[in-house]
């Protein structure tokens, strides 16, 4: 009885952990020019750590800026991963906020308009 009790309880936050309730995030790294790709690849194995499938662009400018997007149920996550990343030397800044889905475009070719 106790074990069919316990099993509906795990079974029961096994649900609530996969609803796909995490929210959203944009974290916005900004590099300095001593940053290498080494530097560059650790800050994506952090938000990786995060979310592994974290979508993590590299603007291919100089210096770069890094621009991820994920999704975490980490509570109050941006000040976390912030704290985690701001005071390295090769980084300029980090920012980080929670997204909003906006309206998606029939055509993925085309631009993206709001109201």
């Amino acid at each position: 009885m106790r074990f069919a009790v316990l099993a509906a309880l795990l079974v029961a936050l096994a649900a609530v952990a996969c609803d796909g309730s995490a929210d959203k995030y944009e974290v916005v790294v900004r590099f300095n020019t001593s940053a290498t790709q080494e530097d560059i690849e650790e800050v994506g194995d952090l938000l990786r750590s995060y979310d592994e499938d974290v979508e993590y662009l590299i603007q291919e400018s100089f210096p770069p800026t890094g621009r991820a997007f994920l999704e975490t149920d980490v509570p109050d996550f941006c000040r976390t991963v912030e704290a985690e990343l701001e005071g390295r030397s090769y980084l300029d800044g980090v920012s980080c906020q929670e997204r909003q889905d906006g309206p998606q475009p029939e055509d993925p070719d085309e631009p993206v308009t709001y109201p």
